[in-house]
């Protein structure tokens, strides 16, 4: 199934990485600015949800375009075919394909690729992380005066309330920045390029296979709370697990402020 999904996720990239370096300017298909699908999206999205039906026709797919395609089956990939589409319209490289595969309530592999980076982060439950078939590992830095965060505010509209969060994380961090990927900022987490990615209101398919590497690269998961993650869409925290307490206190203070 993860070479399946490694297969599925290289061809879905050539075609985002011709379009990408191919059009002086890609279209926005939707009348809402803030939720860019490009044809690119769809034709990404064609070729994963195509290969998975092929071969795995009685499993379940979650998909930011398609939505959920329910059989009632134990296993659900939950698949985002451009993570990243407003950096890919602006010609910036940080842009991505997210595949995760959850068995039941469990999920058991995630694959992020990124094409311009060549960049193929693949993991499976239980075996560990990697990056291009290199072992990764998330940081061992326990200091949070000497971390680095990505964030983003996910799907909410609520700038002010991502705002405070910001606000209660950025004086005590070394650095707080944003790339635009949800999948990329994650598999950053997994590597040990940043200590912890902070995100509101955050979609499945945005997080799912992120979610995997972290925790299989030695990292930690849960929502604001400390609780585990689930498919809702949800406030989430990534972290290499040293700082995870003192940042989930550092949230909720600047949420409360």
């Amino acid at each position: 199934m993860k070479e399946y999904a490694v297969e599925l996720a290289k061809k879905a990239g050539t075609v985002l990485l011709q379009g990408f370096k191919s059009l002086a300017f890609i279209k926005n298909e939707s009348k809402d600015p803030k939720q860019l699908v490009t044809k690119f999206d769809l034709e990404s999205e064609k070729i994963i949800i195509g290969g998975i039906k092929k071969k795995y026709p009685h499993h379940n797919i979650l998909s930011e375009e398609a939505g959920l395609i329910n059989k009632g089956a134990s296993y659900t990939w939950i698949v985002d075919p451009l993570d990243g589409t407003g950096n890919f319209t602006k010609k910036n490289p940080f842009f991505s394909i997210s595949i995760a595969l959850r068995y039941k309530k469990e999920l058991i592999l995630g694959i992020v690729y990124a094409p311009v980076l060549d960049e193929l982060y693949a993991t499976e439950k239980g075996k560990g992380a990697f990056l291009n078939n290199n072992t990764i590992s998330v940081s061992t830095t326990h200091e949070i005066n000497k971390s680095s965060i990505v964030s983003c505010e996910g799907s909410d509209r609520n700038i002010i309330r991502s705002t405070k969060l910001f606000r209660g994380i950025r004086p005590v961090v070394l650095d707080m920045r944003k790339l635009g990927s949800a999948a990329i900022e994650s598999a950053w987490v997994a590597c040990g390029r940043a200590e912890a990615y902070v995100v509101t209101k955050i979609n499945p398919w945005d997080i799912a296979a992120g979610a995997i590497l972290v925790e299989e690269a030695g990292g930690k998961v849960t929502d604001f709370k400390g609780r585990t993650w689930n498919l809702n869409k949800s406030d989430l925290i990534l972290s290499n697990g040293k700082l995870h307490e003192e940042l989930l206190v550092k949230i909720n203070e600047g949420l409360k402020s």
